[in-house]
Parts: C-alpha cells; structure tokens; sequence
C-alpha cells in the first residue's frame, strides 16, 4: 500500500511579528514520519511535503492554484496563528468574507467584501467526533475562521478542492484549517504532537467503514431552506431531515444529489458545494451526512412527496419542537450562522 501524501502549510510572519508559529511548525514536516492510527494505534507512515505561504492574496491562493494544475495530496492542513486564541482551533467552515482588520504584507486592506459571492464553504470530514483525550490538550471546534489571510486561504483552497476531478471518491480529500496560539502560549513540541494527531484523523476520521451520505439544504428566495418529514413506514418515520440519501458506489455527490431529490420530491436540483459535514455512527458503519448548497433548476417547481408526509422552509435555527432525524438538528442550527 502507497504512503499517504500530506500537505501542510503555514505563513510567513505578519503583522510586526519577527515570527509565526505556523511556519516555525509546517517546515518540520517534511519526508517520511510515522504516526499512529488514531482509533487503533497501530503506527503507519505518511510522506510530508510543507509550504511556507506568503501573507498576500499570491499566497492565498497558492495552494488552490496548485490543485488547479494537478497536484494532489490524501490530505491538505493549513496552520495559521491566531493571536487571541488560548488553545488550538480545528477550523469547520472558511466564511465568504474579507475583513482585513491590518494591512497584508504587500499593504492590501479589504473590509468588508465577499470572496466569490457564492456563499460559506464547510469541510467534509467531522472533527466533532474526535475524542479529545486523543489529542495532547484541550482544542476548540469553530466555524469561524475569520476574515483575513487564513480564511482567505482556506476558501480557496476548499473551492479548488470541491472543483477540481476526484475519481473514485464521492468527494475530494479532505482540508482543514488550524489555529495555533502564538510560541508563548503553546510549547513547540506540544505544537507538533497536536499537527501529527490532526493529521491522523484527517486520514482515519470515523472509527467504523465510512459510508458518504448526500443531503441537500434547498434555499428559496426568502433564503429559508426546506425540510422535509418521514412518512409512516419510513425508519425514523415522524422525524424531520434535509431531503437526501446515500452515495452509490461510483457516483459523485452531484449526481447523489440530484438523483435523490429525484427521486424523493419530483424535484431538479443544482448543486453546488458542501456547507459541513456531520458523522455518527449507526449499526457497523459511520453515516457522513454532507450538506450541500443547492437550488432548483426551476424555481416554481413543487414537490411531490414519495417517502415524507409533509414538507416546510424555514430558518436556521428556527423550529426547536421539531423532532430531528439523526443530527439534522445540529445541521440546521449550523446555517443559524450563515442566514
């Protein structure tokens, strides 16, 4: 079996900084080091290539550009200091924002301006599962990234990723986004330990046989989304969930979508990228739940329901009585953040 490939960058410093710790950390990972499995401990091996990048937009873009001419990797972390931060920050979602507080490096200041206008971008793999008594002290999970360089890059990268051929996979491989206290908050050592766990689960992340489910947050122009209710005879009947299903063996999870809304609501959807991702284990396998963006191909289409009873739109957040199918709940108080 070929060695995992792993990409890890950090920054240059910024802001009057004489260092970074993200670049201090990155440029230790390099070549061949072992790790071990994070559900078994069983060490395994993995190639480590690093990058330094610039605290400009060249730099926030960078990676992205080099998925965009071909390379790949089994995973992608970027490292980026967070000044404030007490404890490391596993980072979920790179907002569709910039809001540069400080200049960059080549004195860009951008407040308030969307990236692409195409809204939030979530990674696709679940660090809320990870046990943090695997981890070499307490972390933070966070769906803000902020508005400068590292979410910056961190958007990029996810778009490139989502858009780029990923054949023989429902989705691409994952990236994620890590916030380090500065070097007089956080040993170095301790630093490295918590990089090589990360990358541990971002190669192993669920404990069972992973199997991708596709479910769809439909917007309307209101900008409330649909959901959808079990109907008698279904498992989990009475309950509430983002309309979709899984993906089949050799099906991408545009297609997933779009045949599952198909087939469940008579309805034509456009998909379009992943807004986070929600595991938990069922029987012998563990259920990634994806939730992707998407629209109708016909704006006054109507569903026509074939395994729900009952569907409605609303907020996110909004509708606390209802009874959730699995962790739709915490699916839909998510986009409470990004209505």
């Amino acid at each position: 079996m070929s060695r995992p490939r792993v990409l890890v960058t950090g920054f240059e410093p910024f802001g009057g900084h004489s260092t970074n710790i993200s670049s201090l950390l990155a440029e230790q990972f390099v070549g061949l080091q072992e790790l071990h499995h994070p559900w078994d401990g069983i060490p395994f091996e993995v190639n480590f290539t690093f990058d330094i990048l610039s605290v400009d937009r060249p730099g926030s873009v960078r990676t992205a550009h080099r998925i965009q001419t071909g390379e790949s990797w089994d995973a992608i972390l970027h490292l980026g200091l967070c000044e404030q931060c007490s404890l490391p920050r596993i980072e979920r979602r790179a907002q569709d924002l910039l809001r540069m507080r400080i200049p960059d490096n080549a004195g860009r200041q951008i407040v308030n301006e969307v990236l692409t206008g195409d809204g939030d971008r979530g990674c696709w793999i679940d660090p809320s599962i990870w046990p943090r008594k695997a981890f070499p002290l307490p972390f933070e999970i966070s769906i803000d990234a902020g508005a400068y360089l590292c979410n910056e890059t961190y958007y990029r990268t996810l778009e490139a990723l989502i858009s780029s051929p990923h054949h023989n996979r429902a989705l691409p491989n994952p990236a994620l986004f890590l916030h380090l206290p500065s070097e007089e908050s956080i040993d170095l050592s301790v630093a490295r330990e918590f990089v090589e766990t990360t990358v541990a689960f971002m190669l192993h992340p669920t404990p069972l046989q992973p199997v991708d489910v596709v479910a769809g947050c439909l917007l309307n122009i209101e900008g409330e989304h649909m959901l959808a209710r079990r109907s008698a005879g279904q498992d989990q009947h009475g309950t509430w969930e983002f309309p979709g299903g899984k993906i089949e063996t050799d099906e991408s999870w545009r297609n997933a979508l779009i045949r599952e809304f198909e087939e469940e609501l008579s309805l034509r959807v456009r998909p379009f990228h992943p807004l986070g991702t929600w595991a938990h284990n069922r029987n012998d396998v563990s259920l990634m739940i994806h939730l992707i963006a998407c629209e109708l191909t016909s704006p006054s289409a109507t569903p026509v329901l074939h395994v729900h009873d009952r569907c409605i739109w609303k907020r996110g957040g909004e509708g606390d009585e209802l009874e959730w199918t699995g962790r739709d709940g915490e699916m839909d108080a998510h986009l409470a953040h990004s209505d």
